[in-house]
């Protein structure tokens, strides 16, 4: 799927989202793993990328953000408390993520990409979206 439609898609759900944004705590990727694709007042738009296997270190997800899946995932979070989930989705689902402190890692023998898209504060109520063709 291009990511203009992806991203289209997404910023439609978002318009529907503006109870769940929460805070904005900063949208900086890790550096090793991604970086900001688009970013403006409303939201921020990170892509990600895991190698087969790769495994992050202990790190928080400060805000709620909309996921969106680029590739097959095959992941495993294990949480600060040390409990842990495996999971699988197909390229091109969703997952509406909440903030938390873990660690994920690419259980897959291919690569992991997905996108992160994180409203800021206040703004997701505000978004005017045109449908996506």
């Amino acid at each position: 799927m291009p990511v203009n439609r992806i991203l289209r898609k997404a910023l439609a759900l978002l318009g529907g989202m503006g109870a769940l944004a929460a805070a904005h705590v900063g949208a900086q990727p890790m550096p090793q793993l991604g970086k900001i694709e688009f970013e403006n007042d409303q939201l921020t738009v990170v892509r990600m990328h895991m190698a087969p296997h790769e495994r992050t270190p202990m790190h928080d997800i400060p805000s709620p953000r909309l996921v969106i899946w680029l590739t097959d995932a095959h992941l495993k979070d294990t949480e600060a408390d040390g409990s842990v989930s495996a999971y699988e989705r197909p390229a091109g689902s969703s997952d509406w993520i909440t903030p938390r402190r873990h660690v994920g890692e690419n259980l897959s023998d291919q690569d992991l990409d997905f996108l992160a898209i994180i409203p800021k504060l206040g703004s997701a109520a505000g978004l005017h979206m045109a449908p996506p063709h």
